[in-house]
């Protein structure tokens, strides 16, 4: 029997990254404070005491985390063992690991370290999906991405990366800078500037009034002044949004090198992402609707097993809609052209969309008759009229195309996204059909696949081409795919 490999340790100056971020104290200091306040303890030297007593805490913490964390990559298994009291062993087999992530915070870069994640379907139930090795030096973080991935002996692992020369990578994307104007129409990138927002106006409420009043005072119109404001919040967050997406994809560059798919980015955090290609099973390509104006899309891997898919297995984060639609048919294929849904399924949507308005008009119409008020009446009519491009909008987004490599679905308006899947993604079909939608014609397909969110449906297609889809999406096999009969 081959005797397991010897624990390898991570580097000593993780201590005292640990140590500054406060990391292992952090969960304390909170129950500090009340006992703090109960005994009235106050004052500079109380304050410099503890401050200097929790550091003291967190670097002998660190310390004994350190000492009681271990690593090590044999060519069946990653195993990592931590704990002092409670120890844990947590074993990974090597065909169980879907990806790998290093990431070098600013601080970790001071130090010259970086951070390893490997992300494994190996789980048990509320456990993470991912191992962490925390605080390794940049040439051991990238031999152990190697290890885990090649599944290799070490000898031939690390030969096989140093002959790798650089000029072997196929670039299939690379970050521009105008792409970053595209951000403050990305609904993620909005959300620290606006929270920044609230918090501003949370001030301003603790502002003394005399201090507004001298605002106002000033000779200044009042349109001028609330406009300035508004222009301001605007610039604020189209700013913010920028920043955002700066710092989170600075220098993006997606590589092909091998069997993997090689993605790197970030201004402080620079994260280093590898995924399997033969792991990959289809790509999602999402706009939505301030993106769809400007015609710009994301590009995500479905990849089986993978966990936090939405961060680490971004294709494109951010680009041209050509650009994501290029990358998704390198990938996983072109389909075809979406085949449109039938009328029925428009009906469907129409009915949604307008009959909020068209009972707000009727008792707006009640209302005008009895008590002479039309305002309620006005709101009806605008609502009904609103929901005609809305129904229009959910109708067009609908769609399904098999091709032969792939096949597609296509869902959504206010966040569009289409899923190319490739056929060998599909563990199976399920068909539904609401007793509405059973008195139309419709049914709703979802392809069930083991990436991704799982399922991706063909939302109010006609049930007697949900067979034909799915012989032609996956094979001979889901024949007998059927749409439930009304009973």
């Amino acid at each position: 029997m081959t005797a397991p490999p010897t624990p390898r340790r991570t580097s000593p100056r993780i201590v005292l990254v640990h140590t500054v971020t406060f990391r292992q104290a952090r969960q304390f200091v909170p129950a500090l404070i009340p006992v703090i306040a109960a005994t009235g303890l106050d004052g500079p030297v109380t304050i410099i005491a503890l401050a200097l007593g929790v550091t003291l805490f967190s670097l002998a913490v660190a310390a004994v985390s350190w000492w009681r964390f271990g690593y090590s990559d044999g060519p069946a298994a990653v195993v990592v063992t931590r704990g002092l009291l409670s120890r844990s062993v947590r074993t990974v087999p090597n065909d169980r690991i879907r990806g790998v992530e290093v990431e070098a915070p600013a601080l970790h870069r001071l130090f010259g370290l970086v951070r390893v994640r490997i992300d494994a379907a190996a789980g048990a139930a509320g456990q993470e999906e991912e191992l962490v090795v925390d605080g390794v030096t940049s040439a051991e973080g990238d031999r152990l991405r190697v290890a885990v991935l090649t599944h290799q002996s070490p000898a031939i692992r690390v030969g096989r990366h140093a002959a790798d020369p650089e000029d072997d990578e196929e670039e299939l994307s690379r970050w521009e800078n105008r792409w970053l104007f595209f951000a403050p129409l990305v609904g993620s990138y909005l959300a620290l500037p606006l929270a920044a927002i609230g918090a501003l106006f949370r001030l301003a409420e603790e502002l003394p009034d005399d201090l507004l009043g001298e605002v106002w005072d000033l000779d200044l119109p009042a349109g001028w002044v609330l406009g300035a404001v508004a222009l301001g919040l605007v610039l604020l967050v189209v700013a913010g949004a920028i920043v955002g997406a700066a710092v989170v994809n600075w220098r993006f560059r997606l590589v092909r090198r091998g069997g993997s798919l090689i993605a790197v980015r970030g201004l402080l955090t620079r994260r280093h992402t590898e995924l399997e290609l033969d792991r990959i099973r289809g790509v999602t390509v999402t706009e939505g609707l301030g993106m769809r104006l400007v015609g710009a899309a994301r590009a995500g891997a479905l990849v089986t097993g993978l966990g936090d898919a939405e961060r680490r297995g971004q294709l494109l984060p951010l680009g041209p809609r050509e650009e994501a639609w290029a990358l998704t048919h390198r990938l996983a294929g072109d389909p075809g052209p979406l085949r449109p849904h039938p009328p029925a399924a428009f009906r469907r949507r129409a009915l949604r969309a307008l009959s909020a308005g068209l009972l707000v008009s009727a008792g707006g119409g009640v209302l005008m008759a009895t008590t002479g008020r039309w305002d309620v009446l006005a709101v009806g009519i605008a609502l009904t009229l609103l929901g005609i491009p809305l129904a229009r909008g959910y109708y067009t987004a609908l769609g399904h195309t098999t091709g032969p490599r792939s096949f597609s679905v296509r869902r959504g308006w206010l966040m569009r996204e289409q899923a190319v899947l490739e056929r060998r993604a599909v563990v199976g079909w399920q068909v539904r059909q609401t007793l509405f939608q059973r008195r139309a014609g419709l049914a709703t397909v979802t392809a069930c696949v083991g990436a991704g969110s799982g399922g991706y449906a063909a939302v109010d297609m006609a049930a007697t081409d949900a067979a034909g889809f799915a012989v032609t999406a996956s094979g001979p096999w889901a024949g007998a795919l059927v749409a439930p009969r009304e009973s």
